[in-house]
């Protein structure tokens, strides 16, 4: 369970979308769309389909079965790795580390592949550990880049073609999932007609802000579901006249960052067609859309509703943990974010309190219009990348590192082909190492298997433990089961985030194949302003964003911090990445 929730949460990160459905054209994107390459089949393979005809991979039992997906490495091979690495998911050894864990020994037993750990450092120490390896051209055979560093290092000619070991080796149910993105990943991964990465990515729909509120306070006060932004407002101001959370209600609880994965700003500055922080298409040229006089009428509502009391005077440090906190509390009537906030944190808040009702909405605009969101076309968090000096064959190890990771992780009998080793009392961190990709578009696949089966009552064509995950709280919720193995605040999130009618996924579904979003539509590579003053600039709009719209500063001061933007670089960098874009791949 914690694996799932964790894979759902990696948001942070920045993406694309199902590419068939043009911004322009708004076309049918239901379904997968069709491939760019020769293959004859476009149905993406789901986890866990290779194998026989009969049975897939729950009827193999020796890997060898599966040919040179999972042979052994023809000599042994030594790889030199470094990483970051997070908290360790699950119940592992005391003194487990990159260095002793159990992926180490799988590789090895397997595919006589051997990994030397130079370094194994903190997350938020990876990026500087790596800038020193460069620095000092000791660099890794196989390493996780960021944009920035992908493309400098592609730029130096520093980065081995994995075309060739893609092809032959790669697993194909990981190869549709690129597919299933139109491979508009792998084109971005290609620099001078060779594909110089195997990407990370997630699904862009992923990052849509909904409205969640408490549904239960409006039933309470008597007041409709609000249609527009100024009801909206106006439910928030009752929340506050009658102290619905005590007399330190929160109407609205956010964030001090406009934009980030959890409640922001989000629903109300795209409720105005704002998109900070977004590249926005505006007559084939692009402009940002931090600095455009949507974003100063958003920020306009937003300072005017602080001054009203509809959100926490300590909107200036204000953390996902502080908002959190208050939810728990029994003190906030509505927040803007993803779609999968009922699985936190407001689970935990049913937790504390289960007689509270939270219902999620698109976003709302002034006129009642349908409001459109903004979603990242480059769905890329990180590039697996084998490194020009690496030994012969080391992209043929990254493959079979990457098809290992991808079967224990997603295949629905993975612990009968590697035993308990797997387990993290075993050692085995799922979300430490080289080489692990995800299932990019796994809400997707799950929200038609649970469709599925709530039409039938069937689940044989489930193909994971995720899928029996929401099933059980499905089960749960709606026909009044009681299982040891989930608590009712647990199935409540998972239920009405990723499989209930009107829930978080469905809603999401709903902007999608409505063609009601555009695209952050830049995603070349960093242009030479924004390696250098892209920290600059975004410090100087988070500062400006908190002193605004907490009226510190008066409302003239948004057209000097415009004129401010563009001379500390914004223009310059407006101007190339026009330059580039008109040069991306369609």
């Amino acid at each position: 369970m914690k694996k799932f929730l964790t894979i759902i949460a990696v948001l942070l990160a920045m993406l694309l979308l199902i590419v068939a459905c043009d911004a322009d054209d708004g076309g049918d994107v239901t379904s997968p769309p069709p491939t760019n390459g020769d293959a004859t089949d476009t149905t993406p393979t789901e986890p866990g389909e290779l194998g026989d005809d009969n049975g897939g991979t729950a009827a193999l039992t020796d890997l060898s079965a599966l040919g040179d997906w999972f042979s052994p490495m023809s000599e042994p091979i030594t790889l030199r790795i470094g990483a970051g690495f997070g908290l360790a998911e699950g119940d592992v050894p005391p003194g487990t580390t990159p260095e002793n864990m159990m992926l180490n020994e799988l590789l090895a037993e397997f595919f006589d592949i051997h990994l030397e750990w130079m370094w194994a450092v903190p997350d938020e120490q990876a990026e500087e550990r790596l800038q020193l390896a460069l620095a000092t051209g000791d660099v890794p055979d196989i390493i996780a880049l960021e944009e920035i560093d992908f493309f400098e290092l592609a730029g130096f000619d520093q980065l081995r073609d994995l075309h060739p070991a893609m092809d032959r080796y790669l697993l194909p149910e990981i190869r549709d999932m690129y597919r299933y993105f139109n491979d508009v990943p792998l084109d971005i991964s290609s620099v001078g007609g060779e594909l110089l990465s195997i990407p990370h990515v997630v699904d862009s729909f992923q990052f849509m802000p909904l409205i969640w509120y408490r549904y239960d306070w409006t039933t309470e006060l008597g007041i409709s579901e609000p249609t527009n932004l100024d009801e909206f407002v106006a439910m928030l101001q009752a929340f506050a006249e009658n102290e619905m959370g005590g007399p330190n209600t929160v109407p609205l609880s956010m964030q001090n960052t406009p934009v980030f994965w959890g409640p922001d700003g989000r629903a109300i500055f795209q409720g105005y067609g704002a998109y900070p922080e977004t590249w926005i298409n505006r007559g084939g040229e692009l402009v940002f859309g931090t600095v455009q006089p949507e974003t100063q009428r958003a920020l306009l509502r937003l300072r005017q509703m602080y001054a009203d009391g509809l959100m926490n005077p300590e909107f200036a440090v204000m953390n996902m943990d502080m908002v959190a906190e208050e939810i728990v509390d029994d003190r906030v009537g509505a927040i803007s974010g993803e779609w999968w906030l009922p699985n936190w944190p407001l689970n935990s808040h049913l937790e504390a309190n289960p007689d509270a009702i939270w219902r999620g909405m698109p976003i709302l605009t002034p006129d009642g219009s349908s409001g459109v969101v903004s979603i990242p076309r480059n769905n890329i968090h990180h590039y697996h990348v084998v490194t020009a000096n690496a030994p012969p064959g080391t992209e043929e190890a990254l493959m079979k590192i990457i098809n290992l990771r991808w079967a224990i992780d997603y295949w629905p009998n993975a612990e009968e082909l590697f035993g308990s080793r797997i387990l993290p009392e075993s050692g085995y961190v799922y979300n430490w190492g080289p080489g692990r990709v995800i299932l990019a578009h796994e809400q997707y696949v799950n929200f038609v298997a649970l469709r599925e089966a709530i039409a039938t009552g069937n689940t044989d064509h489930f193909t994971s433990s995720q899928q029996d995950d929401l099933w059980l709280a499905y089960q749960i919720m709606e026909q009044g089961y009681v299982s040891d193995e989930m608590t009712s605040a647990t199935a409540w999130g998972l239920h009405v985030s990723r499989v209930a009618e009107g829930g978080g996924w469905e809603t999401n579904m709903h902007i999608r194949d409505n063609n009601l979003f555009i695209f952050d539509e830049f995603y070349g590579e960093p242009t030479p302003t924004e390696i250098t003053r892209f920290t600059i600039l975004h410090d100087m709009w988070l500062e400006f964003y908190v002193n605004f719209v907490m009226g510190l500063i008066p409302e003239s001061a948004w057209y000097d911090f415009v004129d401010d933007w563009n001379n500390l670089g914004g223009a310059d960098w407006t101007e190339e990445v026009n330059q580039q874009f008109r040069n991306l791949p369609s």
